[in-house]
């Protein structure tokens, strides 16, 4: 084994600090919406799902999500107090199963959550002509994404994510962006940090993250047993509270940091996906979206789930930071509550959380891992 490991994200975090007059920049970038910043992306996706539970006539009311997915939009829509309703995801695609979407509408069906994995896409073209023929709210959840240039965000609301691995990485928080001049107000009062939330946001955290995630020193960190490293497990959210005016002095000069140093390409794998695909490796999309010249993660699908694990244990004895991403569907997911278990069955979703795996694409990766990568099936999939 190397001795080293690459990690499946990595953007080193700003040490850097602005001040709160960056918020009207980034509020422009976004076509002049209202941004509100939580404690996290989950807090804000509550917040967004509250908003539109509250201007809903359902005595019910249920928000659409995918089957596939971080459990962390199971625990948003608890905290909201809103019934999760799971739909089926496309078979080998990234969208909603357009079908089985528009038999799980309902008249309590309070919003449709458009989720952009890996930054592929959300659907969001084609989900937004079927929320303004049913007069529902569409939230485009876009933890995973963050563009570099201003685009066109249909949705009612966007939920960004400035967490441990998301494309603009301070380790914690999280961003809810409103249409402009919206005069809903926050459910709270603005409140300092949690403890945790504190220390996620001091330069010490920057700089151990920033350190930790070199490649020797998380090959160290990745072989220690208890770190829970990769684990994907529902979480309950404990608070969604926005975040005071002194927030905006980190936010606010990381963005324009972000916006001016590409952090992922694509491109350094193209060789060796093109090889792949003679083997019935191809890249996950999403439909109508170009695939992304500066993905989060390369997606990648294996012919089932016996190839993937293969696949990623053997890249990972090579140090190559592979990853089964979500290795379950949202109902066999570890800790998930009763009332998203019982749902399904979800074939495709499944089927999907057993063929992705991802391969890291941020500037660690360089031309000479690659080959490595490469050689490693230069046999195809014989052990």
């Amino acid at each position: 084994m190397r001795f080293y490991a690459l990690p499946p994200v990595r953007r080193a975090v700003s040490l850097r600090r602005g001040d709160a007059g960056a918020r009207t920049s980034m509020e422009r970038f976004f076509g002049n919406r209202r941004i509100t910043l939580y404690t996290s992306g989950t807090a804000a996706l509550a917040q967004a799902i509250a908003r539109c539970a509250a201007r809903s006539a359902a005595r019910t009311p249920e928000v659409i999500v995918p089957a596939y997915g971080c459990p962390d939009l199971v625990a948003a829509c608890l905290h909201a107090a809103v019934h999760p309703r799971l739909v089926d995801v496309a078979p080998s695609r990234w969208s909603y199963d357009l079908n089985a979407l528009q038999s799980n509408l309902s008249s309590n069906t309070a919003a449709i959550v458009a989720v952009n994995l890996l930054g592929l896409g959300d659907g969001s073209a084609d989900l937004i002509r079927l929320c303004k023929d049913r007069h529902i709210p569409l939230i485009q959840d876009s933890a995973q994404y963050l563009p570099r240039e201003p685009i066109d965000w249909p949705g009612d609301y966007v939920v960004l994510s400035f967490g441990r691995g998301k494309p603009m990485n301070l380790l914690h928080g999280g961003a809810l962006i409103a249409p402009a001049g919206n005069n809903d107000s926050p459910s709270v009062r603005p409140a300092h940090y949690a403890r945790r939330a504190r220390l996620a946001a001091t330069r010490a955290a920057a700089v151990a993250f920033n350190v930790l995630t070199r490649p020797t020193v998380y090959r160290l960190l990745s072989a220690l047993p208890g770190t829970g490293l990769g684990d994907v497990t529902y979480k309950p959210l404990d608070e969604a509270v926005p975040l005071t005016e002194k927030a905006w002095k980190q936010v606010g000069i990381a963005f324009e940091l972000y916006r001016q140093e590409p952090s992922y390409r694509r491109d350094i794998w193209a060789s060796a996906v093109e090889e792949w695909s003679q083997l019935g490796i191809v890249a996950l999309d999403c439909p109508g979206s170009p695939l992304p010249a500066e993905p989060l993660r390369l997606a990648l699908l294996a012919p089932d789930r016996t190839a993937r694990d293969l696949l990623v244990n053997r890249f990972n004895r090579k140090g190559l930071g592979a990853s089964r991403f979500y290795n379950n569907d949202l109902p066999t997911a570890a800790g998930i509550p009763d009332a998203v278990r019982t749902q399904g069955p979800f074939p495709n979703a499944s089927t999907l959380a057993g063929r992705l795996f991802t391969l890291p694409t941020h500037r660690l990766v360089t031309a000479d891992k690659v080959l490595v990568a490469r050689a490693c099936l230069q046999d195809g999939f014989r052990s």
